[in-house]
């Protein structure tokens, strides 16, 4: 848990011009967010060559799986290792058999908000009432003043094996080879990790 909220400082300033000043505190983290966050959430590490480069947090919210934390090291953004975290998100709300991904973001964090529709994210609420009623108020506790509020459907486990078994072979082999760039592991503590190779 230290890697990750080191991650999360690291690109604390870029929020610091837009947000609350009482929100920065999900981005200034310290030893107080560690202990609040580590039993409510399901944190995932990524690596890369044997080194941390990014941090993935879920959450179950009824049938979907919200996503708390999406952040890469600041020396380490423009390499793509967004989009692994976020693959790695569907895979993870596929195999728990989840509707798909939600997620809130400030508008002007863009870095963010672009990474997300590219990745197939849709807007699904702008206005706070929208976003805090969402789920019957699940979002309450997570909310930062401005964030809105998107959302991404997942396709069952089921028809994505089905898709994949039929796809060419060398589409397969290129997937399974930038694979290696990225393991996503559980930060569940050194003794018990869960490591899975996050497929891109």
């Amino acid at each position: 848990m230290p890697i990750a909220a080191d991650i999360l400082r690291s690109t604390a300033d870029w929020y610091r011009p837009f947000l609350e000043p009482e929100d920065m505190s999900e981005h200034d983290v310290g030893p107080e967010w560690i202990e609040e966050n580590f039993d409510r959430r399901d944190f995932f590490l990524g690596w890369s060559g044997g080194d941390p480069v990014g941090v993935l947090s879920t959450q179950e919210a009824g049938d979907w799986l919200y996503l708390g934390y999406v952040y890469v090291y600041e020396h380490e953004t423009g390499r793509r290792f967004g989009p692994q975290l976020l693959d790695h998100a569907a895979e993870c709300a596929r195999r728990q058999g989840k509707r798909g991904l939600v997620l809130i973001a400030h508008p002007e964090a863009t870095w963010a908000t672009r990474a997300y529709t590219r990745f197939g994210f849709e807007r699904i609420a702008t206005k706070r009432d929208e976003v805090l009623d969402w789920h019957d108020g699940w979002l309450a506790p997570y909310y930062e003043e401005g964030f809105e509020l998107y959302g991404l459907a997942v396709e069952p486990a089921d028809d994505r094996e089905a898709r994949s078994a039929s796809a060419p072979r060398s589409w397969a082999i290129a997937e399974h080879s930038r694979a290696a760039d990225l393991s996503a592991r559980r930060a569940a503590g050194l003794s018990q990790r869960e490591e899975v190779s996050n497929h891109v």
